[in-house]
């Protein structure tokens, strides 16, 4: 700040050189880090609640658990999920062919980022599911209500895609399932 401009805190003229403006400017900082850090941390559950329930929907009635394969497989159709809206942008696009820039762009592109995030995710640490192999969790998977608040009650898991080349040494990671325990995790503070 220049020094011919002062701040006013309560009537009064601060020096912008002040311990007081210094202290004002961190304690604004850090509001702005605070409030940046929820919107991020709401994104993140919402993002994983909306997945969560996806999975859910998929779910048949008389199934009690799912198979590893199984899994596997609903993993291959999440990832597939925006295939249908993907292919109507494209006709849209070949039908206006005068166009210079092509409609929707930016929605295709939206789309494009998520799949190969979730795909990389997939393929590399582990894409974050709810437990499907025990008839416990998905028991209380179908009793969720769909909402953040509850969501530290369900079992999660990482599922990584098998991949021919890995090690067969390696027993831990022939079973591509791991338990995650989110007991420990709070996110009744982020309630939508």
């Amino acid at each position: 700040m220049s020094k011919d401009k002062k701040l006013k805190t309560g009537g009064k003229l601060i020096h912008p050189s002040s311990r007081k403006a210094k202290q004002i400017s961190r304690l604004e900082c850090h509001a702005g880090r605070v409030v940046k850090k929820r919107q991020n941390t709401k994104a993140k559950n919402n993002n994983l609640r909306d997945r969560v329930q996806w999975f859910k929907d998929q779910l048949n009635e008389t199934q009690l658990h799912l198979s590893k394969q199984q899994v596997h497989e609903l993993v291959q159709r999440y990832l597939q999920r925006f295939q249908d809206e993907l292919e109507q942008i494209e006709l849209k696009n070949q039908i206006g062919q005068r166009q210079k820039t092509p409609q929707y762009a930016s929605r295709k592109a939206l789309i494009e980022s998520t799949i190969n995030a979730e795909k990389h995710e997939y393929e590399t640490h582990g894409f974050e599911v709810p437990e499907l192999t025990r008839p416990d969790a998905v028991k209380v998977l179908r009793t969720w209500d769909g909402s953040v608040r509850f969501m530290p009650r369900l079992k999660l898991c990482l599922i990584k895609q098998n991949n021919s080349t890995s090690n067969k040494n390696d027993a831990a990671d022939d079973d591509q399932i791991v338990s995650i325990d989110n007991e420990n995790e709070s996110m009744e503070s982020d309630v939508e």
